[in-house]
């Protein structure tokens, strides 16, 4: 094994060129050739001249994943050039330098991954590749299937989180309206994730803050390491990790699940830095699968197999699911998206309740309250736990003496699959250390 930088080399270079750009940089011990054959010869004329053991094959990716798990790489360093590569080619590199640790180096770039570290107890990571996806949802979900085999503790990092870890024993303490909305009166944002996991999962969450997002998923300031360390000091034997938006916690975790929409766009899966979150996926949910066609699926499960043949895809709706009574009741049905709101309230109509008004102005605070205003002979409320859901609805409804309904969205699969029993598999096999 040998150590120093990896160069990427091209054969649109004179080899002497190259030569003289490799002795310029210093410290390189192996070479990854791209393709190219204007001014080459031959490989093996570029590795007698670089005095370097130079990969290469059909996919020069797989060429440097070789040269990455064969040697004790530093940097990677970019001596090609176009038309080698193109744009997306270099942003494939970036990811797969970032799953391996690596930096990675251009004329006019330079990526530097985070260093992962580890936790003490069993971990599983929940990211996202981006907002709106039902990340916290689906989080909720895995939180009480693992129930049944563990004793799960969630970690959050949200916009909206506290400055020091905050700790919500959501398997004994119940959260009511009346509590969300005294915190959010003492100037806490109640609607933060680890609120609404505690809420929908009834397990023990820790709630942390973060501040902005790199393009890989890494957040500029968090206060993570508070909160692992607080979960570690806990009689819980499974830290669940919950990303935010496209942001994760910058642990490696023995276990990694990804959530995704349908409706997305296929280049966040494919191109970017999502080919790097996917590799990481032993599971991959789709979400809101039944809104898209059968050719768009069929596109998205063949990005992710292009990249990680290994990850478990699965189609799925959201099921609304309140977390109260509704039968029999006349309810004014608020969401974020409009999207999902027929739906929802078809659902909620199976269960015996009448939808008389709607709002899908839950992230507009402005809006929101006109809306709610004109909600006329309603029984109860039933809101989603997110943004205005505590200061602006829960508030109004109180104060108007109407019944405050929270929602949880259950992911249901839609291909045949169970993605309740993929869930358990993997919980077993990280606990069992397997991973």
């Amino acid at each position: 094994m040998e150590k120093g930088r990896l160069v990427l080399i091209d054969g649109e270079h004179y080899p002497d060129v190259t030569a003289w750009a490799v002795e310029k940089l210093g410290d390189v011990c192996c070479a990854v050739f791209l393709g190219g054959s204007e001014k080459i010869g031959s490989i093996d004329e570029i590795g007698r001249k670089l005095g370097l053991r130079v990969y290469y094959g059909h996919d020069y990716m797989m060429s440097l994943r070789r040269a990455l798990e064969e040697n004790e790489i530093t940097e990677v360093v970019d001596l090609s050039d176009e038309p080698v590569l193109d744009y997306e080619d270099r942003f494939r590199i970036a990811s797969l330098c970032m799953l391996y640790g690596v930096p990675y180096r251009g004329a006019d770039f330079y990526f530097t991954p985070r260093r992962l570290k580890r936790t003490r107890k069993p971990s599983l990571a929940v990211i996202g590749t981006g907002k709106r996806v039902g990340k916290t949802a689906v989080s909720g979900f895995i939180a009480r299937t693992l129930k049944e085999i563990a004793r799960p503790v969630i970690v959050t990092m949200g916009r909206g989180g506290p400055e020091k870890p905050e700790l919500i024993d959501g398997e004994r303490f119940e959260i009511t309206p009346e509590f969300l909305l005294q915190l959010a009166q003492s100037g806490k944002h109640a609607a933060s994730d680890h609120f609404e996991d505690a809420l929908t999962a009834r397990v023990t969450t820790i709630g942390c803050r973060r501040c902005g997002g790199g393009m890989a998923g890494f957040s500029f300031f968090d206060v993570i390491d508070e909160g692992i360390r607080l979960a570690e000091s806990l009689p819980n034997d499974l830290i669940i990790l919950e990303g935010s938006g496209a942001t994760f916690p910058a642990y490696r975790a023995d276990g990694y699940i990804l959530i995704t929409s349908a409706k997305g766009k296929l280049d966040f899966i494919r191109g970017y830095f999502g080919s790097f979150r996917v590799s990481l996926a032993d599971v991959v949910v789709v979400t809101m699968a039944d809104s898209v066609s059968e050719g768009r699926l069929r596109a998205l499960k063949e990005a992710v197999r292009s990249i990680n043949p290994d990850a478990d895809v699965h189609l799925t709706t959201l099921r609304s699911r309140p977390l109260g009574d509704v039968s029999g009741k006349r309810l004014g049905l608020v969401m974020t998206s409009s999207d999902a709101l027929p739906r929802a309230g078809e659902w909620l109509e199976k269960l015996g309740a009448e939808v008389v008004a709607v709002s899908a102005n839950l992230s507009r605070r402005g809006l929101l309250l006109k809306d709610l205003q004109a909600f006329r002979g309603i029984d109860a409320v039933a809101v989603e736990l997110k943004a205005a859901a505590v200061d602006v609805v829960t508030k109004w409804a109180l104060e108007n003496g109407i019944e405050v309904i929270y929602l949880d969205n259950e992911p249901v699969n839609v291909d045949g699959k169970d993605l309740r029993e993929a869930i358990l598999k993997l919980g077993r096999s990280i606990l069992e250390g397997g991973r």
